[in-house]
């Protein structure tokens, strides 16, 4: 009866596995919900800085990559179903390709068909997809002539295609909210200026036009109908909070004071702006309206906290602090409550980014 019963608890068994990988496999595209929203980010655990993933609450921890390498700067694609991050597995830097699946239990993700998207010689980096998920905009590195270009290719690496190809240094790229347009930062006049290009005329134009230095952050820094853009500048003798139009009018000093003021994000539903600001004498992250109104120490503590980023749910900020002996990154409500340590762990953590919404 016993050796009845093993077998047949190993028939049962081998079905369930039988059934459980071939519906993973049956079609790769196949994208299971997580009950919770998470973050990715790189962090070293072992024994170098892997892909990890976490939920917004600091729970279900798991490797996306696990290798001898370094991986740094993970991005999600739209739905979900695609990863893209930087390593070094090929003697430079590259930009990588991932396909991902949540699939639960103990590992949590199946990975699979890892690719080299860039394989070039050149640092690759700036990377980002398209708000569609079918292309993928980065930034090249040519040392021969100590020059920085944009490049645009489809997800799967090919149809590269240099779209700025000037002798000036461009970074930062970022796809407008539509994908039509994109914004970045050019050197052409010796200091950081905020320029716009739309994809399909090619037309390069400086939009910031000023004698100080203008930054845009990766983030938000688009309102959601992609009219307005958020930048920092020091045009007026230190870091300051500045709104424009698309069309570079209307720029407005929005924070206006001695101290430094950057790193600025729009929520979500674009009616309020995010940033950083040592105002308090140390980095805080700080919330305020769109006109520069009812400003709000979110973070208020003796560490240092910047990189702010709203959460797609438009609920929660993750931001960087290190506020427990070395850089981790938190996460807390948009009011400033609830703030917790998500990577908690005794060596540095950094290039966070968002898995889309559970289903």
């Amino acid at each position: 009866m016993r050796k009845y019963l093993m077998m047949k608890y190993k028939f049962t068994y081998t079905l369930f596995l039988l059934f459980f990988f071939s519906c993973v496999d049956k079609d790769k595209s196949v994208y299971s919900s997580y009950n919770n929203p998470k973050i990715i980010y790189s962090g070293y655990k072992w024994w170098n800085y892997d892909i990890i993933s976490v939920d917004i609450f600091g729970n279900d921890l798991s490797h996306l990559t696990r290798n001898s390498w370094t991986d740094t700067e993970p991005i999600a694609s739209p739905n979900g179903r695609q990863l893209i991050f930087a390593s070094d597995r090929d003697g430079n830097r590259e930009i990588y390709s991932l396909d991902i699946a949540y699939v639960g239990g103990y590992y949590n993700w199946k990975t699979e068909n890892l690719k080299n998207l860039t394989n070039d010689p050149y640092f690759d980096g700036d990377f980002s997809f398209s708000p569609d998920g079918k292309k993928i905009m980065y930034l090249k590195y040519f040392p021969e002539n100590d020059n920085y270009d944009i490049y645009l290719m489809d997800n799967d690496g090919s149809n590269k295609k240099n779209i700025s190809n000037t002798l000036w240094y461009e970074k930062k790229p970022i796809f407008s909210p539509d994908g039509s347009n994109i914004i970045y930062q050019s050197w052409k006049y010796n200091n950081a200026e905020i320029f716009f290009t739309h994809l399909i005329e090619g037309n390069q134009e400086n939009i910031s036009k000023s004698n100080g230095d203008d930054l845009i952050f990766f983030g938000n820094p688009f309102t959601p109908d992609g009219q307005q853009i958020i930048f920092s500048s020091n045009r007026d003798g230190n870091s300051e909070i500045y709104i424009m139009s698309l069309s570079g009018e209307n720029q407005k000093n929005l924070t206006n004071n001695e101290t430094w003021d950057s790193e600025p994000q729009f929520s979500i539903l674009g009616d309020k702006i995010i940033f950083s600001s040592n105002r308090d004498g140390n980095s805080e992250i700080y919330k305020m309206d769109l006109d520069g109104t009812n400003v709000v120490n979110l973070t208020s503590n003796q560490a240092r906290d910047w990189n702010p980023k709203v959460y797609p749910d438009n609920m929660k900020i993750i931001f960087m602090s290190d506020r427990d002996g070395n850089w981790e990154i938190y996460s807390m409500d948009m009011n400033g409550a609830n703030q917790i340590n998500l990577s908690n762990n005794p060596r540095t953590d950094f290039s966070f980014s968002f898995l889309p919404l559970p289903n």
